[in-house]
Parts: C-alpha cells; structure tokens; sequence
C-alpha cells in the first residue's frame, strides 16, 4: 500500500513538472534589421531577449552586413521577403514574434502576408508602414528618379540615424552597407485583410534623425489602428544606442 501511494506521489510530481513546462513556453523572435544595415544591429538585443530565454534570430537581408558579397542588381523586396520566409519554413517556426526595423515594415508585411498562420504578432520597430501596392520609396514619399545603372544606393552615415555616441558611431559606421535600389522601388503586393487576424504594435523612437517626421506619421497611422504603441526617447538605432530601453520597450508592446 505505501508503496503504491509512493509511486502515486512521484508521477504527480513528474505530471505536474512536465504540465509546468509545458506552460511556459519560450517565445521565438525574428528581428529584421533595416536598409543598409545587417543583423549585426541586433546583436546586444538579442543577447537581452536569450537572457529570458527565448529564441531568438537576427538574420541578415541578402546583399547587407555579412552577405554584402551577394548584392546584384535584381535584389528586390521580394528577395527580402523570402530570406524571412524561408528561415521560418526551414527552422519550421511558429508563432513567431517578428520585429521589424525602418526598411523591414516593407519586409515583415511581407513575410506575414505569405505566412500569416506562423505569425503570433507583428512589431514595428519605428518602422515603415506601407499600402498595398506600395514601394518603400512611395511609403516615405521619396521620389524614385536614379540613373538606369544605379543598382546600388549609398549608405547614410551613423550620425543620420541619429547614432552620437563615439563607441556607437564606430562599431555602426564599420558595418553599414550599401542598399540594393530595386529593395526600395518594388511595390509590395498584399492584403491588410490577411493580416487582419495578427496581433500589431508599433515603438516609435523620439530621439532626431533625417526621416524622423516621416516616421511620425507612421506612429499615426498605428495610433489610428488601435495598435499598442510604445513611445521610446532614443535614436532610430535604439537597438544599439539604447540597448536597456529598447529591451523595455519590446517586451511592453508583446506582453
């Protein structure tokens, strides 16, 4: 008899150990760096959202950061779109929390169009929000006129993203990369009804850079949706600058 109530206990004990576990499930993260940047930009971010365990994957977008070797003329958005896409399908993830930053709105749109059923929410990281049928460069109202053989578009420098800190500036300025053109010129093809179903937030970064009216008007448009907003006083690059806040500011608008 106290031998039965012993095991009794003990698989108890294992049930409930194993149903505890299987609560607490670890939340996986895609973040997508912007133009011109690379996954290197996630990096301290990263280490933050390992330290509570999750699973975490910062991947570089095809011609950028440590895949520059790769750019070529007919690098599009598209391409983009199917580097996250298919890092998703080949690790076969589910319920991602993608983050995208500045350029990659245009890029997790993308992703979430194609694979909406994998996606658990979507954060725009002071990040573009483009309309169906829309390039980046008609999202942030920039006029599209390069010469015919332009297939490459300079990199800005560290201080346009609003990045000061001489450390800072040093360790972005090493690693930026020129953009492919036709990243920025391809319309995206999807439907906000597909998306409909998605959880949505937007962090928008106060601190001053060259497009930060425009992005100001992003933090409307999600504001007029009824997104989950979180106001960051930090540079566009916050994620580098202002690693702490950043990390705040990501787990306020997925909690």
């Amino acid at each position: 008899m106290r031998f039965n109530v012993a095991v009794t206990l003990v698989l108890a004990l294992l049930l409930s150990s194993t149903g505890a576990l299987a609560g607490s499930k670890r939340s996986t993260y895609i973040l997508v760096h912007g133009a011109f940047h690379g996954g290197w930009a996630w990096q301290a971010l990263a280490e933050e959202l390992r330290q509570d365990k999750a699973t975490v994957y910062t991947p570089t977008l095809t011609g950028l950061g440590e895949r520059a070797h790769l750019a070529r003329p007919d690098v599009s958005l598209e391409t983009h779109v199917q580097d996250i896409v298919s890092l998703i399908l080949f690790e076969d993830l589910r319920d991602v929390i993608l983050v995208g930053h500045s350029y990659a709105g245009m890029v997790i749109t993308g992703v979430a169009a194609a694979l909406p059923d994998r996606i658990d929410r979507l954060v725009y990281f002071d990040a573009a929000i483009p309309e169906p049928g829309q390039s980046f460069f008609a999202t942030v109202g920039f006029p599209d006129a390069f010469p015919a053989d332009m297939w490459l578009l300079p990199s800005f420098s560290p201080q346009d993203f609003g990045v000061t800190r001489p450390s800072d500036v040093a360790f972005v300025g090493a690693r930026l990369r020129p953009q492919p053109l036709a990243t920025f010129q391809e319309p995206i093809a999807f439907d906000w009804k597909t998306l409909s179903k998605i959880p949505k937030a937007y962090i928008h970064c106060k601190g001053e850079w060259f497009q930060r009216d425009i992005f100001l008007g992003f933090r409307a448009k999600a504001v007029a949706r009824g997104w989950k907003l979180e106001d960051l006083h930090a540079s566009h690059d916050a994620m580098v600058t202002d690693t702490k806040k950043a990390y705040k500011a990501l787990q306020d608008v997925v909690d």
